[in-house]
């Protein structure tokens, strides 16, 4: 028997109840690629964008049907949507995402869904393709988006204003001098205020030392100390020295990493303001460290969520945290 027709007709369907909850469908592919008949598309930038496969399976059914996918098609962006109709015309679709192939009976290289009469009010009740579908498909996509990365970036000009101004601050407040940070200290400090999640995977610490200033007189740097363990989590530092302008560097920095990793950038100067304001990111994927104990004519102002870098540095001078 020609399932053909069958197969057309639970397509057309299912792309129609996806059009209905505003998903973009990918349709011109040429063959089943990984178990994909088409895709749905969320644009991650002007050049580039995530997808999910979806394989369609259409079954017309009197008492029983099974449907069998392959292992190697399951991942975290593969959903399977099976439509079926029975001998009296009546349409359900279900939608099955990787965490439910737990109903299915596992083979060696595929599972398996028997479905019967009997079992299409269990799987109208659990796995009927509707809003809350919808809204988990989305949540893939939010998945996608995730990035795993974390680099923290350092303006080395900035740094040294934020340690001479935060050291004179305090030393008025508490009538005493303090030590020198070390960088390790420090970049421990600042890391108290990553909202990131890590995933477990090693942060990038960016360090741009100006030749034409002095950061060394205020806080001590171990070229020899590149790397330390930060809640079980290594931290790799890189220290660059340069004659040219630190924004220029940072700023390529950025748009290097900006598709992979969060960013954590300590500088905030009013050349960063445009570049800035036109990056092509999530807004919640960049955090930047203001200096609010005193501000400046050329401070920049951006949407992106902020702390203020003179916290981390009291703290890494000595002070407690109910000294601040």
């Amino acid at each position: 028997m020609d399932n053909k027709p069958a197969e057309k007709l639970g397509e057309s369907y299912i792309k129609s109840r996806l059009l209905k909850y505003d998903f973009e469908i990918h349709s011109e592919l040429s063959y089943d690629k990984d178990g994909a008949d088409f895709m749905l598309t969320q644009k991650l930038d002007s050049d580039k964008l995530h997808f999910i496969r979806i394989q369609s399976k259409s079954r017309k059914i009197k008492s029983s049907t099974n449907v069998r996918i392959p292992k190697s098609y399951i991942g975290r962006n593969f959903v399977l949507f099976v439509y079926i109709i029975n001998e009296h015309k009546e349409e359900n679709l279900f939608c099955f995402l990787p965490s439910d192939f737990s109903i299915f009976t596992e083979k060696v290289s595929e599972y398996t869904l028997s479905i019967t009469t009997k079992k299409i009010n269990f799987l109208k009740d659990n796995y009927t393709f509707d809003q809350d579908k919808a809204e988990k498909i989305n949540a893939i996509f939010a998945e996608l988006r995730e990035k795993k990365y974390i680099s923290v970036i350092i303006d080395g000009i900035f740094l040294q204003e934020s340690l001479i101004e935060t050291k004179k601050l305090y030393a008025g407040i508490w009538n005493r001098d303090f030590e020198e940070p070390s960088l390790k200290d420090l970049a421990e400090k600042i890391l108290k205020y990553n909202r990131f999640v890590d995933h477990n995977n090693d942060i990038a610490c960016y360090i741009y030392i100006s030749n034409h200033h002095n950061l060394e007189d205020h806080i001590l740097i171990d070229p020899r100390n590149s790397s330390f363990n930060y809640k079980g989590i290594l931290v790799k530092t890189s220290i660059t020295y340069t004659s040219e302008l630190v924004a220029f560097q940072i700023m390529d920095d950025i748009e290097r990493f900006k598709q992979s990793n969060n960013i954590l950038l300590i500088a905030n100067d009013i050349i960063y303001e445009r570049f800035l304001s036109d990056l092509d990111v999530d807004v919640k994927s960049v955090i930047v460290a203001r200096l609010k104990i005193n501000e400046r004519p050329n401070e920049m102002y951006v949407d992106y969520k902020w702390f203020d870098i003179s916290y981390p540095i009291g703290l890494a001078i000595g002070l407690k945290p109910n000294e601040l």
